[in-house]
């Protein structure tokens, strides 16, 4: 299991849309180094089917538009969106299970359902929002 965090200056990048490149870490062994990949100027078509074919199965990112995260839902990977921090803190968050947390939204997303974590499962998507 794949996990591909959205960065920017040693951050989680604040609009997926727009994001160039992407830390991909395997999951199962967190903290690792890595592999940061760039996608300049990429659809959400290409940056899904990229990411896909790097067997990522999981997109930690900032903001990110429906139809963006749609896309990925597509390409079988799950999105936690509207999430801020440094790297480093987030995957110590995630590596604990405890990313899904106010300190970790986006500022001026204190609202529970602007943070999703949306997940293709059975045929269907499903909202599960904290």
């Amino acid at each position: 299991m794949k996990l591909a965090l959205s960065v920017w200056n040693g951050r989680i990048a604040p609009v997926f849309d727009v994001s160039e490149r992407c830390l991909i870490v395997e999951a199962t062994s967190l903290p690792s180094n890595g592999e940061c990949v760039e996608f300049p100027g990429w659809s959400g078509d290409e940056k899904a089917r990229f990411l896909a074919e790097k067997s990522v199965t999981t997109l930690v990112c900032g903001a990110v538009s429906h139809e963006y995260e749609e896309t990925f839902l597509a390409h079988g990977i799950e999105t936690i969106s509207f999430i801020a921090g440094s790297v480093e803190q987030v995957l110590e968050a995630w590596k604990a299970g405890t990313l899904i947390r106010d300190s970790f939204s986006m500022p001026g997303c204190g609202c529970p359902r602007r943070r999703r974590c949306r997940r293709r499962m059975r045929g269907g998507s499903i909202d599960l929002s904290n």
